[in-house]
Order: C-alpha cells, then structure tokens, then sequence
C-alpha cells in the first residue's frame, strides 16, 4: 500500500471523536504549560505519561505529541506578552515579541508567531513522512556493533552540544548510563544497584525517573533562582486592526524566512542533543543575516519573530526522525515520547515500522492535526493567555508538586516509586546547580539497557575482540562522523567565548 493510502487510513483512525478529544486536550495542556515561565514543554509531556498507561498507543502518542508541539509554541505567549520566555526555546523570540507587544501590536506577535510554529512543523512533518522510512531500511543492516558505535555517537554529541562544558555532558551522560544499569544485571540475572530494595529489581520505571529530574528538580531551581512571585502584563491596546492581526500580504512577504528557517530546524532537530533553543537562534540569526531589513531586528520585526517560531518548531517533527528510525532520541522532548513509546510495548527503531506501521502513520497524522487544532485552539484563547501568565508561581509551583507525586503513585500504588521521583528531583537539583546538561543523564538513561545489550552481543560475536567494533565500513563511517562532529562543536563554542571575551 503507497504512502497516501495509508495516510488517509491514518487521518481516519486520529480524527475518530475519543483520537480527537485527547488530541486537543494534548494541545491545550501543552499551550498552558509553556505559556507559564518555569514550566516547559517537556515538563508538560513528564506529567501527561503517568496518565496515558491506560490508552491505546494512538492516544496517548498524538496526545503527547499535541502537548509537546502546543508547548514549544506556547513559550512565545509569555514571551510576548510579559517579555519572559515560557520556554527555552522561546528565547529569540523576547526580543521583537515583547516589542511589538509594548507597541500595541501584542496579537499581530503572537498570530505571527503561532502561524509561523505552524508552518514549521508541517513542514518538518512532511520532511519525516518521506525520509524516516527508508532510513529504517538502511538500518536494518545494522549489526550489534554498528548499534553500539552510534548510541556513543548520539550521546558523544549530545554531550558536546549541550551546556558549555563537554566534560560535564560526558559524564552527565556516564551518570544516565549508571542509573540504568539499576536493576537485574542482562546477562546473570543478579541485582546490581538495588541497595537490597526488592522494587528496584525491576529497574528504574522510565517515568519516574524523568518527572524527578525533568519536573520536581526544575521547580526546586526555579523558587531558589526566581522565588515565588507573578508577572502582570501592562501592554497598550492595538491601534488599528491591522495591528491585531497577521495580513496575507505580510505572510507572503515571511514565506522566504518560513522555508529557510524551516529547512533549518529540520536539519538540527534530526541531529541528536541540539534541540528548539538552538533551532530558535539559528533561525533568528539567518533570517536577519537575509532580511532586507536586518536594523529592524530586535525592534520590533514581525519577521524577527517568524523567523524564530518556525525554527524551533520544525524540530518538533524532525526531532522523531532519527527516534523512528534508529531507535536514538534527538532531544529530551523525544527521549520523553520514547519513553511513552516503550510504555506501550513499542521499541522505536527500524522493526517498528514492520511490526507497528499503523501505530508510525498514525503519529504522522497527529503532527499534521496538532498543528490545526493548535491554531484553533490558540486563535480562540490567546486574549486569555494574559491572565495565564501572571498566575503566581506560589499557586502554580505547588499545584505542579501534587500533580508529579499522585502520577507516580498511581503508576504502580508505590511509595518506593515516590520515593525514587524524590531522589531523582534531588540529583536533578544538585545537577542543574553545577551546570550539568540534564539532556545528557536522561538520554543516558534510555539509552543504557539498548547500549548494554549490543555491547554485549557485538563482544560475544567478536570472541571478546575490541576490534569488533572497527570491523566494518559502519563502524568506521560512524567513529569518523562522532570525531569530525565534535570537533566542528567544539570549534563554534571556542569561536562564541572568543567572541565573548572580545566584547
């Protein structure tokens, strides 16, 4: 069957009315979790998982997706209209967002902004429609050692890409590794890490885990950082209508930076550990460097803003290409969907579009119809989002701690899993305090039971011969690939400091 058939069979299955409801539920739960600052669209997905057990997986996947898409758009709502990023990824946008906002011209910002996240992740969509699949072909030759050589890749990256030290994101990564091996060792069956607390045999539940260090740990750093206060929007009224709205004549004239941008946030969401908040500068940047008129940047530039908004959106979707694909999350947003994926009884990677082809068209569909159902929804409720941003995080932050406590809980009826979140959000704490990429524990984390277990095969195969691992094209094509792309991060962090340091 070709690709439009089963699309269509796709649509059909998502826009079933119970697909529906959790499909715009997704987005208005992701719209408000990223418009409140110190909250984040992963933060959003963490807390959905623990509710979506008892779904099907075409629920709670386009559930998950509609939060996290909805999310890292509705960062440019605070970013507008009180001038602090909901979201990291939100961060180039303060600049002509809360502009426009202080010139009247709040609801023009934000249509721009929610059109532009549109158009990107549709087009980072289509771009996974086509290219997912046949990448999955290819990986179907993989051997257990050409596996192994690129789970170090994509966390070789991830380290060097996040946070300003490599050091630390290596042994962030190390750390995720460690918490992993929690549990029944493969091979030999016997406890390793379970401090004689027979629930920890089982291993460390995924979830647990990551709304501990995702949620709990980032609320502890927000009230020691920012306390616990609120932020009243006082911006002028529109002028004119025009200022109230995006016209068709300044949507043709933001098409050019729409596709650039676009292509660009693409291009970064599909390389794992880089993730929106890059895509977001990237995109503002490029886009200035092709403006007609780049003095208007930081002013108060629509296309300032559209050139933000369709970057870090368009690593919504291609941020799931090398997820379905080769199995590797491309961000903590994707590490966190992986999650959702194993809790269904799915293993992403090339075997899922054989074994699950319904389960990979329906996520496609849900990307595509988050993106409507987001820009209805956000059309019909933006006016409201004044109110939402000011919420005092002395009412938000508590309200956040109940919901990650009764979640846990109600994953398995454990205290132990309540205490393990505890732990988890403590470690979280002390990580983000020392400057340590929180990305890196978690993918870590995912990545150390698949790591292990083609780490073992790929020795067993090789006779214990290290050598296994530089056995074959692959293996040599993905060693050289790690080498030259952690040079080429490293030498743009040493440009930036240098850059820094001449200022």
């Amino acid at each position: 069957m070709d690709l439009f058939a089963l699309m269509g069979q796709a649509f059909l299955s998502v826009l079933a009315p119970e697909n529906l409801l959790y499909l715009v539920g997704g987005v208005i739960i992701g719209l408000i979790m990223g418009a409140i600052p110190g909250l984040t669209a992963t933060m959003a997905i963490a807390l959905i998982i623990p509710f979506t057990y008892y779904l099907t997986p075409t629920q709670s996947l386009i559930m998950l997706l509609a939060a996290y898409n909805a999310g890292t758009f509705g960062g440019s709502m605070s970013a507008i209209l009180i001038g602090t990023p909901g979201t990291p990824a939100a961060a180039a946008t303060v600049a002509d967002g809360y502009a426009l906002g202080k010139q009247g011209k709040a609801g023009k910002a934000i249509k721009t902004a929610l059109f532009s996240s549109a158009f990107g992740c549709l087009f980072s969509s289509i771009v996974l429609m086509f290219v997912a699949q046949p990448i999955a072909k290819y990986a179907l030759n993989f051997g257990p050692a050409e596996y192994t050589i690129l789970m170090l890749f994509a966390l070789t990256i991830i380290a060097s890409a996040a946070g300003k030290s490599m050091i630390k994101g290596l042994l962030g990564g190390c750390l995720g590794l460690l918490f992993g091996c929690i549990g029944l060792d493969q091979g030999f069956t016997t406890p390793r890490l379970t401090f004689g607390i027979l629930k920890l045999t089982s291993g460390v539940d995924l979830v647990v885990m990551m709304i501990g260090i995702l949620a709990m740990s980032q609320i502890l750093h927000s009230v020691e950082s920012t306390g616990l206060g609120n932020a009243r929007p006082n911006l002028p009224p529109p002028a004119c209508k025009d200022d109230d709205r995006m016209t068709l004549k300044e949507a043709k004239s933001f098409l050019p930076h729409w596709l650039r941008s676009s292509a660009l946030g693409c291009g970064i969401g599909a390389l794992p550990g880089l993730g929106p908040a890059l895509a977001c500068y990237i995109g503002y940047d490029v886009g200035k460097k092709f403006s007609k008129h780049p003095e208007k940047f930081g002013k108060g530039s629509t296309a300032g803003v559209a050139c933000a908004e369709s970057a870090n959106n368009a690593v919504c979707g291609a941020n799931m290409i090398p997820l379905l694909a080769l199995g590797v999350p491309g961000d903590t947003g994707a590490a966190i969907l992986m999650g959702a994926f194993m809790v269904q009884g799915l293993t992403p990677g090339p075997l899922v579009f054989m074994e699950s082809p319904d389960t990979v068209y329906n996520v496609y569909a849900g990307l595509i119809l988050c993106n409507i159902a987001l820009v209805v929804v956000a059309l019909l409720t933006w006016r409201g989002f004044k109110a939402i941003c000011s919420v005092s995080t002395s009412i938000i932050f508590p309200c956040v701690c109940l919901f990650c406590v009764v979640g846990v809980y109600a994953l398995s009826s454990s205290l132990v899993d309540v205490w393990v979140m505890l732990f988890f959000s403590v470690v979280g704490y002390i990580l983000t305090k020392f400057k340590f990429p929180l990305p890196t524990v978690i993918i870590g984390f995912i990545l150390s039971p698949l790591f292990e277990k083609n780490f073992r095969r790929a020795l067993v195969l090789g006779h214990g011969d290290p050598a296994m691992f530089f056995s074959s094209p692959l293996c040599i094509a993905f060693w050289a690939v790690t080498i030259v792309a952690v040079a080429l991060i490293l030498r743009g962090k040493r440009k930036d400091k240098n850059l820094q340091d001449g200022l």
